[in-house]
């Protein structure tokens, strides 16, 4: 699955005014709960026998609560393969989830009686082999029915069978061994693990087969996820309606009564009864369509091969498609409805390279007869790997030349390369459990840069890399609210905490630096080997690791595994620090990185088995030596290493391959300056950017003066590449947004656009064919737009003047800062008409600038009504809600509105995106990390207190760290920026 977060990886705050609210006052909480004086008086009376009475009463009730809860205590029940205990319940404070003690979690089923099976995983006793499901979807009643045929094999006795089930009502349940039904003695659902039991009057004998019948029916609303529906509006206005589904991780059982865990393969023979105006997809090839009653048909597919639930889809639509071939001769099919189908070309052609290249690079061919994709309306990721049939957000996979800009058409071949990837690292080889998610999240996320890049290279992908992931990861993995990317996972919310930038850009980022270490050849050999010896099963970590140890030793007596698992089992990273000892010799020391202090929460959840220590494939060059590999060992203290004679500078971490930061001493980084100045293209786009990133990152932790840092800084005027310059707007915004509410604010602004003068004038607004290129133009005035710069304000505003007017086209790689200029600059008539042009767009992506800029206005009542808005899903999509909410927290002028509708809202958010969504979390992160102050910080903290935070736990923690972070800095930095910025403005002055 692609986040759509992934699609903004970078946390680029906007400056923030005051938070505080003129006469707003905050309720007292003693005034709330303790009583007054005249309460405090009131006595209830009663006379002595009735006081007797209620105190025999009292004892009986207790007596009675005393003898349930021994009955319903979690017994010591545990499935045969070692799983989890389950999830006790827990509360929660400010986020952190505090487990309560196993004995407080009654395990009552939902006809009030003791429910036996006490562990969150299924047992092993009784395992799925094929699912025979039909499905009637009644599109325009919101409802679906269905039976299910499940055949199991017995492989332990038993006289129980435990299965999924979430929010279906079961009509009937069958079991039967051979023809023969079995005697049921208790059936019972408990909600709280969404689990179904069923108790057999007499018990199953091992390695007999039984077959599992079960009709149901469930509701089918928008909800993002399990089976739901979705919409869209044809040109004309008609609302047009779609069932779809999204599974992963843990909804396949919202859709069908299923043993909902990755490692219970089975196959899947489905069929779909719809009406004739539709059509249905599934993950197979359609098999043959019948007449059936009423005047519908039912459609049925081939059955599949061997596949986790969470792979399984369906969608009943009224789509056209545009279809082609590989060379392998699969069909290759994208659906999408009837007028956007024309925007679906592009991603087609995507896809047909992309797994042409991916038979050759996994050395496997991939496994089914087609592989279709579909553009979905509603819809919460980026997009889902479902086998066979890939499902999209709209954004990622439909493209106007005239309308969608050069980083959407990126973003749409970036997503299509990483769902293929998936076929193989997911599909044909799955985890075995969620906790190693990264198996298939990190590794299709550097593999979409390969297949990408191959599609297009013109994109230079992976030098991109170094910005759009690996700075994200380290970002991240320099909290303390952090996590190993190995993580022990357990309930569904659990779960979906870890589709985080942890498991993707982390898990992403130490693939690129073990590929690094051990060669390409070796790399892609070891991984052949991984996927033939797992394919249509499940795996571990551990199985990778030695697939790829048998490919290629390392070298200095490290196997694969000690080195990788100091990287995955441990959260954070080491910072290098490199010092000159003498003449020649340098040394080089690691620790761990941080940016804050330890959490003592996490550091005991997640204790480090290395102490904080990496076995660290370090890379140097110097003038006469492009690349030279030094290890660094866990038990290692400090290394010393040669630098040759006459060498000047060292620069580590070559090409930014590695997962950690490289600091020097003062000396050293004066010689990298140096050179900048001299000539930056001795450093490689990636090199740049990364010291760039690294400098401004060791100043907020002080490591690094910040002095250095804006010596630095001063090469600029000569980059003439993307990548850093991203890199340079990305972290500038940081100081600009602590600094936003200081005198010498504006000066601070001066200072960059001097350092980008020369950009601006020479990339100016001429449109322009290479992609990077136009990638650095977008970037260069946008960020100027940002900063307010004169000129390119004015053209901004007179193209969206021109544009409103006379409908004069806008460039699209110039739109978004166009838009975004016009509205802040704009009355409302300039909001309104933005916005009747969001309404009325075809064109996802389009449709997403025009949402996104619309959140720019300066208008407090606007604003307001706009978050209002945002929950109407008869005006924004549920999908972009957040991204409104999101848009308005970046806004000056509008983060406080979007705090306090969050407060007042909670509840609907919560109901809306709590459960197993990533959606909340990036509305907790979005709203909540620009704060700057203590007080911030305190409410934030007081607001959460006790709430269940679902799926956005972990992100809740990391935007409060991230909010003590910028307090931390303000009170250690504040004045050096401020001393910095007087200083260069009495050095411009004349």
């Amino acid at each position: 699955m692609k986040s759509e977060a992934m699609n903004s990886f970078r946390m680029e705050e906007s400056p923030l005014m005051d938070p505080m609210v003129e006469g707003e006052k905050i309720l007292n909480k003693k005034a709330v709960y303790e009583p007054t004086s005249s309460q405090r008086c009131r006595q209830l009376v009663c006379s002595r026998p009735w006081a007797i009475a209620i105190l025999v009463t009292m004892g009986l009730f207790i007596l009675l609560i005393a003898i349930i809860a021994a009955f319903a205590r979690p017994g010591s029940i545990l499935c045969s393969t070692g799983n989890t205990q389950a999830n006790s319940g827990a509360s929660t404070v400010a986020g952190k989830t505090t487990p309560a003690p196993a004995a407080e979690k009654s395990y009552i089923a939902t006809n009030g009686e003791p429910f036996p099976w006490k562990d969150i995983r299924l047992p092993r006793d009784v395992l799925p082999d094929l699912y025979e499901l039909s499905i009637h979807p009644n599109i325009s009643q919101s409802v679906f029915t269905g039976t299910v045929t499940i055949h199991a094999n017995v492989v332990k006795s038993t006289d129980f069978v435990v299965f999924h089930i979430k929010e279906l009502n079961v009509s009937s349940v069958e079991v039967l061994r051979g023809d023969v039904a079995v005697v049921l003695s208790q059936q019972l659902q408990y909600t709280d693990n969404e689990q179904y039991y069923i108790k057999l009057a007499q018990p199953l004998a091992a390695n007999s087969k039984i077959k599992i019948v079960i009709k149901f029916k469930g509701a089918l609303v928008n909800k993002l996820a399990g089976f739901y529906k979705s919409s869209y509006n044809t040109s004309s206005g008609e609302r047009r309606d779609i069932a779809t589904t999204h599974f992963e991780p843990t909804d396949a059982r919202a859709a069908f009564p299923c043993f909902d865990e990755p490692d219970l393969k089975a196959n899947f023979s489905i069929s779909i009864v719809r009406e004739k105006r539709h059509i249905a997809l599934s993950n197979m090839p359609l098999d043959r369509t019948s007449d059936h009653e009423d005047d519908l048909e039912k459609d049925e597919f081939r059955t599949s091969v061997k596949m986790s639930t969470y792979l399984v889809a369906f969608v009943i639509c009224d789509f056209k498609n545009v279809s082609s071939h590989t060379k392998q001769n699969t069909l290759v099919r994208v659906f999408a409805p009837e007028e956007q189908i024309q925007q679906a070309t592009y991603a087609l052609e995507v896809a047909v390279k992309v797994l042409d290249y991916y038979n050759d690079f996994f050395g496997v061919p991939y496994p089914l007869p087609k592989q279709d994709m579909i553009a979905i309306p509603d819809f919460a990721a980026g997009a889902m790997e479902n086998w066979g049939l890939i499902t999209y957000r709209m954004t990622s996979i439909l493209y106007d030349p005239e309308l969608t800009s050069a980083g959407s058409k990126q973003w749409i071949s970036v997503v299509v390369a990483h769902e293929l990837a998936h076929q193989w690292f997911g599909n044909i080889v799955t985890m075995k459990w969620w906790n190693d998610l990264w198996l298939n999240e990190g590794f299709a996320s550097f593999v979409e840069y390969i297949g990408s890049g191959t599609a297009e290279p013109d994109f230079k992908m992976q030098v991109q890399f170094v910005f759009d992931t690996l700075q994200v990861g380290l970002y991240l993995d320099s909290m303390s609210n952090s996590h190993p990317i190995l993580v022990p996972v357990k309930d569904p919310a659990e779960i979906n905490e870890i589709f985080d930038k942890i498991s993707y850009a982390k898990g992403a980022s130490v693939i690129r630096m073990l590929q690094d270490f051990i060669g390409e050849d070796s790399f892609r050999a070891g991984l052949t080997s991984y996927i033939k010896s797992h394919a249509y099963g499940n795996a571990e970590t551990h199985d990778l690791w030695e697939s790829l140890q048998n490919a290629g030793s390392i070298g200095e007596g490290l196997t694969v595994s000690e080195v990788m698992d100091t990287w995955t089992l441990q959260m954070g990273y080491p910072v290098v620090t490199v010092k000159k000892k003498g003449n020649n010799q340098l040394t080089l020391t690691q620790e761990r990185f941080l940016v804050g202090e330890p959490s003592p929460e996490q550091e005991a959840k997640f204790k480090s088995p290395f102490n904080y220590k990496w076995n660290v494939p370090f890379t140097y060059m110097t003038t006469g030596n492009p690349r030279t590999l030094k290890w660094m060992k866990v038990n290692d203290g400090e290394v010393t290493i040669e630098l040759p004679a006459g060498e000047t500078w060292i620069k580590g971490n070559v090409q930014c391959r590695g997962f950690y930061r490289v600091n020097y001493d003062e000396e050293l980084w004066n010689a990298i300056i140096d050179q900048l100045l001299k000539d930056s293209n001795v450093f490689s786009p990636e090199d740049r950017a990364g010291l760039i990133d690294d400098a401004f990152t060791l100043t907020r932790v002080g490591l690094l003066k910040y002095d250095i840092l804006f010596k630095l800084l001063g090469y600029l005027r000569g980059e003439m590449h993307y990548v850093p310059w991203k890199t340079v707007f990305a972290n500038y915004n940081y100081i600009l947004d602590r600094m936003y509410l200081t005198d010498v604010y504006p000066q601070l602004q001066k200072y960059m656009l001097a350092l980008m003068a020369d950009r601006i004038s020479t990339l100016g607004w001429e449109e322009k064919q290479q992609h990077l290129e136009i990638r650095l133009q977008e970037s260069v005035l946008s960020f100027a737009v940002d900063l307010h710069e004169k000129e390119v304000m004015s053209e901004a505003k007179k193209r969206f003047d021109a544009w409103r007017v006379n409908n004069t086209r806008i460039l699209q790689n110039h739109r978004s800062m166009v838009l975004r200029a016009g509205v802040e600059a704009g009355d409302d008539e300039a909001w309104q008409f933005v916005w009747e042009k969001y309404k009325q767009s075809i064109v996802p992506s389009e449709k997403s600038e025009l949402l996104g800029s619309l959140t720019a206005t300066q208008e407090p009542r606007r604003l307001q009504l706009f978050l209002r808005d945002s929950l109407d899903k008869s005006k924004v999509r549920s999908q972009d809600s957040d991204t409104v909410i999101r848009g308005i927290a970046r806004n000056p002028v509008g983060h406080i509105f979007s705090w306090r509708f969050l407060q007042q809202n909670w509840n609907t958010y919560f109901d809306r995106y709590g459960g197993t969504s990533f959606l909340l979390g990036n509305i907790l992160k979005g709203v909540i990390s620009p704060f700057n102050t203590q007080f911030d910080y305190d409410e934030v903290k007081d607001f959460f207190h006790g709430k269940d935070i679902g799926s956005g736990g972990m992100a809740l923690r990391q935007g409060l760290e991230a909010v003590e972070s910028h307090i931390q800095w303000s009170k250690k930095y504040e004045k050096v920026i401020t001393d910095w910025a007087l200083k260069q403005a009495a050095n411009s002055k004349p």
